[in-house]
């Protein structure tokens, strides 16, 4: 009954992040790049295109250009659930994974203990 048990939450689990993931997917694009837009590559390869006049440089253009692309207060935010969303679903997937699999390692172990012991 334990197996079953373990499959269907498994099952359940893959299922939740399957449909998340498809959903995801479906939604429009909230960051298409804006009119004065930064690539950190041609940044990285010329650095004296781009204005760096104020203290932060590249990083106060994204932070405009993301107040402007995404009408969020939290830049963090914005970043982590619009931009980076398929990478933070993995990894939260990756954290759900670990947990489980750590769970079904130590209660193997003491169930095989306590087996042990009423043998004695």
């Amino acid at each position: 009954m334990k197996k079953f048990l373990t499959w269907v939450c498994l099952g359940v689990i893959l299922f939740a992040c399957l449909y998340g993931a498809v959903q995801m997917g479906s939604l429009p694009r909230t960051y298409e790049g804006g009119e004065a837009a930064v690539s950190v590559y041609e940044l990285q390869q010329n650095p004296e295109a781009y204005d760096d006049s104020h203290a932060n440089g590249a990083a106060d253009a994204i932070v405009q250009q993301n107040l402007a692309e995404t009408h969020a207060v939290n830049d963090v935010t914005s970043i982590v659930f619009d931009f980076r969303g398929y990478d933070t679903m993995g990894e939260a997937f990756i954290l759900i994974t670990a947990v489980a699999g750590s769970a079904v390692i130590l209660f193997t172990k003491k169930e095989k203990k306590e087996g042990e012991a009423d043998e004695k």
